[in-house]
């Protein structure tokens, strides 16, 4: 019951996220305060695959959410994806092949912490909602 009025699968999906989101920053972390680090090879976090698999989207209704109608729009993002590593790949052009690219590194935290703000802000505004109803504003 509880969780029907967080919200189900969505508030979960949400939370799920924003962990991923979180554990992504702290591996790009690291990978920065590595950067010096000879042989370092970075480290990389893909939680959108796991994501993925967990709801079961693949359309044969597996899952909490499926392809009820085919008229509906089939699973985004067809590709699949690992749950551990990922990232854009870094070939090392360094004499000691640490693979991390500060640049690199910079683009993929500003787009995570874009994402991750806008997700917290879309849960908080689901949590600032709840609050209303319970007060019965």
């Amino acid at each position: 019951m509880l969780s029907n009025i967080l919200g189900g699968v969505a508030f979960e999906t949400a939370r799920a996220a924003l962990g991923g989101l979180a554990r992504r920053q702290e591996a790009i972390a690291s990978n920065l305060a590595n950067i010096d680090t000879p042989g370092y090879a970075r480290k990389a976090v893909d939680f959108e695959g796991t994501l993925r698999t967990r709801l079961t989207l693949d359309g044969t209704g597996g899952g909490p959410l499926r392809r009820t109608d085919s008229r509906h729009f089939g699973r985004p993002g067809a590709s699949g994806g690992g749950s551990e590593a990922m990232g854009r790949d870094v070939i090392s052009s360094r004499n000691d092949a640490n693979s991390v690219s500060v640049d690199e590194e910079m683009s993929i935290m500003a787009e995570t912490q874009l994402r991750y703000q806008a997700l917290a802000q879309t849960v908080g505004t689901r949590m600032g909602t709840l609050r209303s109803v319970i007060r019965g504003q």
